[in-house]
């Protein structure tokens, strides 16, 4: 959900990685951190792959990275350049299913009207008055 969340107009991430966020496939992710007990999926590019490389030849040596993730590197990518290569930053698999960027209240009402249709589609035998579940969620409630 978070990667959604980024790549909505509100969100105050520049929009080239906005627009690096749409036009991504699920594949162009990657871990890091695991050699240091702290997994995390980031969008694959040239400073994650640095820090893949660094963590092969030092297993488990933060100080050898920590110059490539520095929070201050993510910050600058997203709020001052929008340069999608110069830092390390968390995405989910996600981002191969984010095709535009929408207002927080058309994601919201996407995922709310997804939902009604599994639960009223694949889940009738479970569920007593599926119909009724988008009543509350009209888009001038939203």
């Amino acid at each position: 959900m978070g990667t959604a969340f980024m790549a909505t107009k509100e969100s105050p991430v520049h929009s080239n990685i906005k627009n690096t966020i749409v036009a991504a496939n699920e594949t162009d992710t990657t871990h890091i951190f695991r050699t240091v007990g702290n997994t995390e999926r980031v969008f694959k590019n040239k400073q994650a792959e640095k820090v893949r490389e660094i963590e092969a030849e030092h297993p488990g040596d933060f100080s050898k990275i920590v110059h490539l993730v520095k929070g201050e590197l993510y910050r600058q990518s997203f709020q001052e350049t929008g340069d999608t290569e110069s830092s390390v930053w968390s995405c989910g698999q996600s981002i191969g299913l984010i095709d535009e960027v929408k207002s927080c209240k058309q994601l919201i009402q996407d995922i709310v009207t997804e939902a009604a249709g599994i639960i009223q589609h694949r889940m009738q035998n479970v569920v007593v008055s599926a119909p009724s579940i988008t009543a509350n969620y009209t888009s001038s409630k939203l």
